[in-house]
């Protein structure tokens, strides 16, 4: 796991909580001194050990977790990587070109970041399908990275997930269904 990725639970982390609990969260569950440089690949079993420790302090599930980690992480992202995706002028460019451009762009950014696959598809106007197959199945994750793509774009997002690697598919689908969020005039 890129560096990049620990640096966005810490910031999660200082929001959730403080200080003192990601310095603990080192003490549990990385090497004596470790510090997490953006570039660099890390074992994915300290994110996997730091997220259920979160989970465990926070009385959330997984899954609750790493939806909220992920709306978090596309914030981060655009934080500090937003040439890449400023490159889109909505969210539905964005989403139909995770893997075609973004992901393009992260492994020169990344060199040899172990993404996921993610074929997406228009079905219709508001409705994109992905097919996400990674061995990390991380696929709560990416949903809520599209949640982030859509806050950020101002769409209402609703995902489905009526297939899983979870449940023993071979691939995830998500159906992402969007809309404009309609402004409150107060």
């Amino acid at each position: 796991m890129k560096g990049s990725i620990f640096n966005a639970l810490e910031t999660l982390v200082l929001e959730l909580k403080d200080t003192l609990y990601w310095e603990n969260l080192l003490v549990k569950h990385a090497p004596k001194g470790r510090c997490y440089i953006g570039v660099n690949d890390y074992p994915d079993t300290e994110l996997y050990a730091m997220v259920n420790a979160i989970c465990e302090e926070l009385q959330l599930t997984l899954d609750e977790v790493l939806a909220l980690f992920g709306r978090h992480l596309f914030a981060h992202l655009m934080h500090h990587y937003e040439v890449v995706v400023s490159r889109f002028a909505h969210f539905e460019a964005l989403i139909l070109n995770i893997n075609n451009v973004i992901h393009k762009e992260v492994n020169k950014l990344h060199n040899g970041a172990n993404l996921p696959i993610m074929r997406c598809m228009m079905i219709a106007s508001g409705h994109i399908e992905i097919h996400y197959n990674s061995p990390r199945k991380l696929c709560i994750l990416a949903e809520g990275l599209i949640y982030g793509a859509g806050d950020h774009f101002d769409m209402a997002v609703k995902i489905t997930h009526p297939q899983c690697q979870h449940r023993g598919a071979e691939a995830c689908i998500l159906n992402v269904y969007y809309t404009q969020q309609e402004e409150n005039d107060g």
